[in-house]
Formats: structure tokens, C-alpha cells, sequence
């Protein structure tokens, strides 16, 4: 299984969270869990999802 990876930019950046297991969005704040339990939370909105490439892309407000 491809566990889902955040990034902040464009394609071909590093991501900035990976093996993401867990993700809440309330508006402008998303916190995300990874698989081995390391929580963090990102001021930004999903800007879109891949579920192909697990990739979640966040737009910084």
C-alpha cells in the first residue's frame, strides 16, 4: 500500500509530510497524522488530490 504524501508547491517538489495515514480539514487548518503517529498542522487549503500518485497538494492561505 502507497501511503499519501503532502506537498505545499508544484510537481516535483519534496513533500512536506509523508506516509500520511490520517487527514482532517476545518477550513484553512489541515492536520494530518502519519503512520507512525506523528501529528502536524498546516495553515492551507487542499488544493487538489491524486489519489494515483497519493499525492495531496495544500495552496498556503
Amino acid at each position: 500500500m502507497c501511503m499519501a504524501k503532502l506537498y505545499e508547491t508544484v510537481e516535483g517538489d519534496k513533500p512536506v509530510v509523508e506516509d500520511i495515514a490520517y487527514m482532517t480539514i476545518d477550513g484553512d487548518r489541515v492536520e494530518v497524522e502519519t503512520l507512525f503517529g506523528e501529528k502536524k498542522v498546516l495553515q492551507g487549503k487542499v488544493r487538489q488530490i491524486d489519489f494515483l500518485k497519493s499525492r495531496v497538494q495544500l495552496e498556503k492561505s
